[in-house]
């Protein structure tokens, strides 16, 4: 679970279960370990009531074997939002590693450079984009696309062989709290 929206301190909630309570802006929880099955997961304004109205709510199907990732998270035009996604199992090549990068902020279209090479080209909210790189650091910026306006990094990642790293873009351009959240498996 990563938490992308900006001054909104929630409350998690997983089938009724409060499960990350103070659940802040750039954090990231888990992973959380659950049977197969569908779940409610309502989020809540920090404190609120267990039986208020949840600010964002929706159901998730965790399938066995698998991997899922549930960003709270800003639309291209600022309204909160849930994303879900299903985060890639399968091997990856010896002495490579797995980077996806995910836009999901309040913010338009971006590039994204690795030293000074574009390796994703217009990533629009809430798409993403997923590579297959050598292991190692790479010195990462992004860019507004079609501009030469770095609105994040340049940020040096250590890709470890053998794992996946997902690069959340969270936050708001218009509020200045663009800036990223990682998951490394």
């Amino acid at each position: 679970m990563v938490h992308g929206i900006p001054n909104a301190p929630v409350d998690v909630y997983v089938d009724g279960k409060l499960t990350l309570p103070d659940f802040t802006f750039d954090q990231v929880a888990g992973p959380l370990a659950l049977p197969a099955g569908t779940y409610r997961i309502a989020i809540r304004a920090r404190g609120a009531a267990p039986s208020s109205a949840p600010v964002l709510a929706e159901r998730v199907a965790v399938i066995a074997g698998e991997d899922t990732s549930i960003v709270a998270n800003l639309t291209a035009s600022g309204s909160p939002t849930l994303s879900v996604f299903t985060d890639p199992s399968s091997p990856v090549p010896m002495g490579d590693a797995r980077v996806i990068v995910r836009h999901l902020a309040e913010a338009p279209g971006v590039d994204v450079y690795a030293g000074t090479s574009e390796v994703v080209t217009v990533l629009t909210n809430p798409d993403q984009a997923t590579l297959v790189v050598p292991a190692g650091s790479v010195s990462v910026s992004v860019d507004v696309t079609g501009t030469t306006t770095t609105v994040i990094g340049p940020a040096t990642f250590d890709f470890k062989a053998g794992t996946t790293t997902i690069v959340d873009a969270i936050g708001s351009a218009a509020g200045s709290t663009l800036t990223v959240a990682t998951e490394t498996y």
